[in-house]
């Protein structure tokens, strides 16, 4: 159950909400003139990206008619702060729905995929981790590890559902879920990195789906048109100008109505004119009396052109990228939603929370700037929260930030390869990689974030003000300045010229030429385990495993690694078993990942995490281990052993307890059932 929130009538556009509602001005107009559409119908440019209306074809496939009906009659009542205006009478509704439903889906968005498992609380635990609620309130159910946040600590309004169980089916959802830009675009609704179990799941938990079998949830009713009332409903559609916002037939298209006054019509308090709030030709928007005023202030300055750092800043604001990231100490996650930002805690701040976007346009190189915005790198793994993509929205923000953000700076120096090497190490240099990862060595630390890439990802002038001064960037860091006030800590090195310092370390970075001295020498492979006479069990953190990982090595050659936590067995590959030298030696640990090649994966268990539990592992004489767990406290046993080319995975316990316990199976390898005796079940896995 999501936290409640008070009703509101009015549109929410989070940015004016947040950051102009209380004093009206000319820029909030500007960004509500965007964001509510009233460009798309009365033409003109606010420099800011375009906002349309969701894809409409195949509507009454991936939405319930009879919410569609609701939405379409009183779209505020239907969906709180819906940016949808009242557009119909009550005896135009049943016309307009049934010309969507004859509208065809469109090749760019897939039929929904057949659900299998689903894991609600996985789903429960990935919507508030992942970013989710830096726009939309959080469940009282989850309960991060700070604490649950004061409701006095929420400054800003949340983002509402309308009731999603009335909206759409698991597999509709789901789908939305996993792309939002297939149905909307503009991208307010960006598209979070994610696998398809992971949507199910995010779907499952906000639909309260019960059970773990996603093949009994319900499917989204046929709705047939009728040729007459679609045929009608195609007049009223384009009377009331809907194309002006919807992709819709060129039959129904919508020319811009120049706006001849600025009083009156949308802007008035009740458009409608009476009770039945359908005896006028003007949207209904119900506007707060700060949105009208901001309006009014922007309509009678239309002419007046924005700066570029104004743009900047309402584009910011339209994407509500200020709510996960803060520009010049405006925006950021408040006190409440901070709770719900994770990573690693060993970073204090950094390792939690997204980086400021002051100065990002002369911070970032133009090109790795736009794969940024494009969801192509991510240097950041420590951060729960994903960063997402805005599709055609962000098509020119990058351009938008530079010249923003431009400098006249003069150029570093040239740099020395050489002593830049010695910089970044540990043998008399100033010891970046106790902290940061250099490719894909990890760090001897604290597993900041990869210097490898500084050449080709910072601009060397913004480098230079910030390695001089970190915290002026971002209070708290525990970057500290080996330079501070510009002059140079280590004299040893090209004496002690703090540019000629900074400049090396940026050229060596960018000439990839080698490591930096001090990495400990582990090609010799002396902590490489390898399996022998007996299995070996070793404890670490693996990616996708998690910090419970129990890594398991045959001599066969095939090896897996079972989650500790999850209760299940997590990846299996063929080849080399493990590196234990970060395991072993680092303090800080990174996630490692298994040394063979072949790597598969077993899907997320269909059983709620509350329903399976593990209670560990016994060794038998050959030193196989047994992992034990419980399901509604009764016992299962599960053992895989090594074969030829394959594992072979038997689990041990109540024959009714069997059959209704979760069974998944890798992906990428032959699977067989074998024979096996009362109370057992046993399959083998095979590599191709």
């Amino acid at each position: 159950m999501l936290h409640t929130v008070i009703l509101h009538a009015e549109p929410l556009v989070v940015g004016f909400d947040r950051f102009h509602a209380v004093e009206p001005a000319t820029e909030g107009g500007r960004l509500l003139f965007n964001e509510l559409g009233c460009m798309n119908c009365h033409g003109g440019e606010t420099g800011l990206p375009a906002r349309r209306g969701a894809e409409l074809s195949g509507v009454t496939q991936r939405v319930q008619a009879d919410w569609l009906r609701k939405f379409l009659g009183n779209p505020s009542d239907a969906h709180e702060g819906t940016t949808m205006p009242q557009l119909l009478a009550p005896g135009d509704i049943e016309a307009v729905l049934n010309y969507l439903g004859a509208l065809k889906l469109p090749k760019a968005v897939a039929k929904p995929k057949k659900i299998g498992h689903v894991n609600a609380a996985r789903g429960g635990e990935l919507f508030h981790t992942i970013g989710c609620v830096a726009c939309h309130a959080p469940g009282k159910e989850f309960t991060p590890p700070e604490g649950a946040p004061k409701t006095a600590d929420f400054t800003h309004r949340s983002v509402a559902f309308p009731n999603l169980v009335e909206k759409y089916v698991l597999a509709t959802l789901a789908e939305f879920i996993r792309d939002p830009l297939k149905a909307r675009a503009d991208g307010r609704m960006p598209r979070i990195a994610m696998d398809e179990q992971d949507a199910v799941d995010i779907a499952g938990w906000l639909l309260n789906f019960e059970g773990s079998d996603g093949s009994i949830a319900p499917k989204i009713p046929a709705f047939t048109a009728d040729k007459a009332l679609a045929d009608r409903g195609r007049g009223i559609v384009a009377a009331r100008r809907c194309a002006a916002c919807h992709d819709l037939p060129k039959d129904v298209a919508a020319k811009p109505v120049p706006l001849k006054r600025f009083e009156g019509g949308c802007l008035a308090a009740a458009p409608f004119g009476g009770p039945a709030r359908n005896e006028s030709a003007f949207p209904r928007y119900d506007l707060s009396a700060a949105q009208r005023e901001a309006l009014s202030l922007f309509l009678t300055k239309r002419g007046e052109h924005a700066t570029p750092p104004q743009f900047v800043t309402l584009t910011l604001e339209s994407l509500n990228c200020l709510a996960c990231h803060d520009r010049d100490g405006r925006g950021g996650p408040d006190l409440a939603r901070k709770a719900y930002f994770l990573g690693d805690h060993n970073l204090g701040d950094t390792g939690k929370y997204p980086p400021p976007l002051t100065g990002v346009g002369r911070k970032l190189q133009p090109e790795w700037l736009a794969k940024v915005l494009t969801g192509e790198f991510r240097v950041r793994p420590y951060l729960q929260t994903k960063m997402p993509v805005y599709g055609a929205a962000t098509a020119s923000l990058g351009a938008l930030l530079a010249k923003a953000d431009e400098k006249k700076e003069a150029p570093l120096p040239g740099g020395d390869d050489t002593a830049g090497r010695k910089l970044t190490g540990t043998l008399g240099g100033l010891g970046c990689i106790t902290c940061h990862r250099w490719g894909d060595k990890a760090s001897l630390g604290i597993q900041g974030l990869d210097l490898s890439n500084l050449g080709q990802r910072i601009q060397p002038g913004w480098l230079r003000e910030y390695v001089v001064n970190p915290a002026a960037y971002r209070a708290g860091t525990l970057m500290p300045s080996f330079w501070p006030e510009g002059k140079a800590a280590n004299r040893d090195i090209l004496g002690g010229d703090t540019d000629k310092q900074i400049a090396s370390i940026y050229s060596f970075a960018k000439s990839a030429n080698g490591d930096p001295e001090g990495f400990p020498v582990t090609a010799n492979g002396a902590f490489e385990l390898i399996p022998k006479d007996r299995p070996i069990v070793q404890r670490t953190f693996m990616e996708g495993v998690g910090t419970h990982a129990i890594l398991v090595g045959f001599s066969s050659g095939v090896h897996f690694a079972y989650d500790g936590k999850g209760a299940r067995p997590a990846l299996a590959w063929k080849g080399k078993f493990f590196d234990a030298y970060n395991t072993w030696f680092s303090r800080f640990a990174p996630f490692e990942k298994p040394l063979g090649d072949a790597i598969v994966k077993w899907p997320v268990p269909s059983a709620s995490t509350s329903d399976v539990h593990f209670d560990g592992y016994r060794l038998d004489a050959q030193g196989v281990p047994t992992f034990l767990l419980s399901v509604g406290g009764v016992r299962v046993e599960e053992r895989i052993i090594g074969t030829e080319n394959g594992l072979r995975r038997t689990m041990s316990a109540d024959d009714a307890v069997l059959k209704s316990f979760p069974v998944a199976h890798p992906d990428g390898v032959t699977v067989t059932e074998e024979p096996a005796e009362p109370g057992k079940r046993s399959f083998t896995y095979s590599w191709k």
